[in-house]
């Protein structure tokens, strides 16, 4: 969290100060919603579709906050696959303790088979 408000330069004390997070209805300090894309980006580009992919799109709606100290667990299903186009739609959901943080889509681009990406 305190690297990524350094690099993001998100100071917004919701993710870092209790009281302030509280004042504010939620039960503690909230993970920055950029470290769950970020987590969404590695999953694309290491897992699903995997290395070389690129995504096109990527819709995520919050439905509560993952609270600091809270363990989120992502599920990805490929929902299409279009080979002759190269995309390939991902369900995603966040999850943490059975509750619901977050869901949507992701569309990426395939990495293309080496013997085509060399023609």
């Amino acid at each position: 969290m305190e690297e990524f408000r350094r690099i993001s330069a998100d100071d917004n004390p919701i993710h870092f100060d209790a009281d302030f997070a509280r004042d504010r209805g939620f039960a503690g300090p909230i993970v920055y919603g950029g470290l769950l894309v970020a987590e969404i980006s590695r999953m694309l580009g290491t897992a699903l579709p995997g290395h070389g992919c690129v995504w096109q799109s990527l819709t995520l709606k919050f439905r509560r906050p993952l609270l600091v100290g809270e363990t989120g667990t992502l599920e990805a299903e490929v929902k299409h696959e279009t080979p002759h186009l190269g995309v390939m739609l991902i369900r995603l959901l966040i999850s943490s303790n059975g509750q619901r943080i977050a869901e949507g889509e992701a569309m990426a681009l395939l990495p293309r088979p080496k013997q085509e990406a060399a023609e």
